[in-house]
C-alpha cells in the first residue's frame, strides 16, 4: 500500500552521499514490489538515534501517540554502523507497531550487505602492479587515522610511547576530545584540509611513494566494541586494492568474516602473535616490534600469490554484493 521513508544521508559535500541515496531509492523500490499490500516504513540509520541533534528519531516517538502503524520496518545501515542498541531496535519496532522487522546492510543476518565493496571496485584508481608491488621498504607500518576515535588514539600514543613512529608512517586527526595530532610529510601538494584536520581520501591510496615503500597496514576501524554488528567500512578493503597486508584496529572477529566470505588474512605469518584474540593495541605493538627484525622483501614476496588472490576476490565480492543490493527479498 505505501513505503514511508525516515532518517537523513550523509551531507551533500560528502562523496559517499549519492550511492547511499541511490541504494535507499532502490531498496524502496524493493520493498514497493515485494510487500506492495503492507505499510512500510524503511528507516536509514545513518545518525539515526537519541545522541543526535535532529534525528528523526525524536519524530519516531511520537508515532505510538499518533497511532502511527506499520506491518514492516527496514532498518537500512549502509555508509555508517547502526547506531542504535539492541534495546532501542526493539524500541523503535514498539513504537511503530511493527509485526516483521527486516535488518538491512550493516547487520549481520540474511539481508547483510556491504556498499563499500562495490563502491572502491568501481570508482577507485588504477595502480599496475608495478605500481604497487614492495621493493624497498622503508617503513614497517602503516596506520592512517582521520576521526581520532579512542581506540585510534590508544594505539598511536602507544607506538610514540614505544618510540616506533621511526618505524612507520601515523596520521591522526584532532578535534575536542583529543589534542594530539599528527600529519603525514610528503612532497605532494597539501590537499584541501577536512574534518579533523585531514581530508578524507575516498578513492586512492594517498601518497603512492609512501604507500609503495609501506610493508604493513593497519586498519583503523570505526568500530572497536566487539558485541556490535560488524562495519567492514572502504579501509577495510584498500590494503586488498594496494597489495598489502593487513591487521585491524578493531573489532577481532573481522578476520573470520573475511575468510567466510573468500579473503585472506595474514596473522598465519605470525602465529606466534594472538593477533586475533589477545589485546588489540598491544598484539599490534608487539608485531611491529617483530617486523623490525625480519626480512620484509623475503615475507612479501611469500605473501605475493594471497596479496593478489585478495585483490581478484575483492572484485568477485564486489560484484556479488551488488546482487545482493539489488535482490535483496528474493
Amino acid at each position: 500500500m505505501s513505503v514511508d521513508r525516515l532518517g537523513h544521508s550523509l551531507s551533500p559535500n560528502d562523496q559517499y552521499q549519492k550511492p547511499e541515496i541511490e541504494v535507499w531509492n532502490n531498496i524502496c523500490e524493493q520493498v514497493n514490489i515485494q510487500f506492495p499490500n503492507d505499510q512500510n516504513l524503511v528507516i536509514n540509520m545513518t545518525w539515526f538515534g537519541p545522541q543526535f541533534d535532529g534525528s528523526d528519531w525524536y519524530e519516531i516517538v511520537t508515532y505510538k501517540e499518533r497511532n502511527i502503524v506499520y506491518d514492516n520496518l527496514f532498518f537500512l545501515a549502509t555508509v555508517d554502523p547502526p547506531y542504535l542498541n539492541v534495546l532501542e531496535l526493539q524500541e523503535v519496532k514498539n513504537m511503530v507497531g511493527a509485526l516483521h522487522v527486516y535488518y538491512l546492510g550493516n547487520f549481520g543476518g540474511p539481508h547483510q550487505f556491504n556498499l563499500f565493496a562495490p563502491l572502491l571496485v568501481d570508482n577507485f584508481k588504477k595502480y599496475t602492479e608495478e605500481e604497487l608491488i614492495l621493493k624497498t621498504p622503508t617503513s614497517v607500518y602503516m596506520t592512517l587515522n582521520r576521526k581520532p576515535k579512542e581506540h585510534r588514539v590508544d594505539l598511536v600514543k602507544a607506538l610514540l610511547k614505544r618510540k616506533l613512529d621511526k618505524d612507520g608512517i601515523i596520521t591522526l586527526g584532532k578535534d575536542e576530545t583529543n589534542d594530539l595530532y599528527i600529519t603525514m610529510n610528503t612532497n605532494d601538494s597539501e590537499p584541501d584540509i577536512g574534518d579533523f584536520g585531514m581530508s578524507m581520501v575516498y578513492y586512492n591510496l594517498g601518497c603512492i611513494n609512501k604507500w609503495k615503500s609501506n610493508f604493513l597496514y593497519i586498519n583503523g576501524a570505526t568500530e572497536f566494541n566487539p558485541i556490535n554488528d560488524l562495519f567492514c567500512q572502504q579501509d577495510t578493503f584498500k590494503p586488498m586494492l594496494g597489495m598489502r597486508p593487513f591487521v585491524i584496529n578493531g573489532v577481532q572477529k573481522t578476520y573470520r568474516w573475511l575468510r567466510y566470505n573468500g579473503f585472506k588474512t595474514f596473522n598465519n605469518y605470525w602465529s606466534h602473535i594472538d593477533i586475533e584474540h589477545g589485546n588489540v593495541k598491544n598484539t599490534v605493538v608487539e608485531l611491529i616490534e617483530h617486523l623490525k627484525c625480519v626480512d620484509l622483501n623475503a615475507l612479501y614476496n611469500d605473501m605475493l600469490p594471497d596479496l593478489r588472490y585478495n585483490k581478484q576476490r575483492l572484485y568477485e565480492f564486489a560484484s556479488e554484493q551488488r546482487n545482493k543490493m539489488n535482490n535483496l527479498f528474493t
